[in-house]
């Protein structure tokens, strides 16, 4: 084998030995958004003059999973470049609805197109002959009644432009979500209290509740805090509890100033219909009201501080950060700066994120129970060198073939 043969080689399997060992993207978790095809809706005319187009979105909701979702706002368009997260009604982030909406919503989205299959939704509301394009018009209608105070040109009114069957589907959500009310649905996975600040690192720091749609148990684990546990009540050490929970950080004695993360997972929580997604840290882009039912992985995090003999963080002096990376459980020198919000050209606001939005940075988090995040662009040009040199040993095989 020649020499140029084997180098080219050698830096094939290099860069592929660096590929493999690179950070995966950011998972869908970190980055929800919506996907760029949509199936359409009919075009409904609405009471007053004026058209309106409707859509069935599709949207990432966890690691690997996605869910079909109604625009939430007449007003405003989707931006497929924002990241999304989930909100709760009545946040700031959140459109301005009456009390009742967010339970109508959740009725309305849970007994039509796309929880129901469509021959079921005939046979539950009546209406024949109803079609797919229909169904999405007439359930983003209900959506808009609620959320913008919309109403559709009735099918009577001559030229109103509205088949009988949407106008009818509509009439059968409205009314149905007038007569019953739903619990709205809550966030699949979040920690409370949202943050800790100035805890005293002589006293059980907490208590930490953790809320999920999970059945199953949440694992929990902390980082940051040299010898620090997480304990039930009672003192125990724990690694896994369940919706309802309550649970400490523990430090040992005369712990210096720090901060830490405790973080939670869960990989089978439950995204109901009616759950509200809005741009990502104030990024404006079309809210969005989940239509569909998912199990999905989901992460939450909460960062703790305490101060050291009645002094702030912030005053006392930090051990120098760690040349290497921590291992899990162990402490993670000072605390890195948050991961950049996600931004687009038609941001407009800013908001400060929700206990259930909490950004951490990407490079505390553990391997072991994480996903390992980072750049596909680098990825992507080690690939390329390693494609770029196995391109050049082929084509030298292939000169020397003709030569002999």
């Amino acid at each position: 084998m020649s020499g140029l043969l084997r180098r080219c080689l050698a830096v094939a399997a290099a860069a592929l030995a660096v590929a493999a060992g690179a950070p995966a993207p950011v998972s869908a978790q970190d980055l929800s958004r919506v996907a760029p095809d949509t199936e359409q809706g009919a075009t409904l005319r609405l009471k007053g003059g004026g058209a309106a187009t409707t859509s069935l979105y599709r949207l990432t909701v966890g690691e690997d999973t996605s869910v079909e979702a109604y625009c939430a706002d007449i007003s405003t368009s989707v931006n497929t470049e924002a990241a999304y997260t989930g909100a709760a009604w009545g946040s700031d982030a959140a459109p301005e609805v009456d009390a009742a909406a967010p339970g109508a919503l959740t009725w309305i989205t849970e007994r039509s197109y796309p929880s129901v299959e469509l021959e079921r939704l005939r046979a539950e509301s009546g209406v024949q002959g109803l079609s797919r394009p229909q169904a999405i018009a007439a359930t983003q209608a209900a959506i808009w009644h609620h959320t913008n105070g919309v109403d559709l040109q009735p099918a009577s009114e001559r030229g109103s432009g509205n088949a009988a069957t949407v106008v009818s589907l509509y009439d059968y959500l409205l009314e149905g979500a007038r007569q019953h009310s739903e619990e709205v649905p809550g966030a699949p996975l979040e920690l409370t209290p949202g943050r800790v600040e100035g805890a005293d690192p002589e006293k059980p720091i907490g208590p930490l509740t953790v809320r999920t749609t999970s059945p199953g148990p949440v694992a929990v684990w902390v980082r940051g805090a040299r010898h620090g546990q997480l304990t039930g009540a009672g003192g125990d050490p724990v690694d896994l509890v369940h919706d309802g929970e309550e649970f400490f950080l523990r430090l040992p004695a005369e712990a210096p100033a720090g901060v830490a993360t405790v973080y939670a997972k869960v990989t089978d929580a439950r995204v109901r219909p009616g759950r509200l997604f809005v741009g990502k840290n104030g990024v404006e882009t079309q809210p969005l009201v989940v239509a569909e039912s998912a199990v999905a992985v989901a992460n939450a995090a909460v960062k703790v501080d305490w101060v050291y003999d009645g002094g702030p963080v912030d005053a006392q002096p930090r051990p120098e950060p760690s040349a290497s990376a921590p291992a899990p459980g162990k402490a993670g020198g000072a605390e890195p700066p948050s991961a950049p919000p996600a931004t687009s050209p038609g941001a407009t606001r800013s908001a400060s994120p929700s206990p259930e939005e909490v950004v951490v940075a990407e490079d505390r988090r553990p391997d072991d129970h994480l996903a390992r995040t980072g750049t596909w662009v680098g990825t992507a040009v080690i690939v390329g060198l390693a494609l770029v040199a196995l391109g050049a040993a082929a084509l030298y095989l292939s000169r020397r073939r003709r030569a002999l």
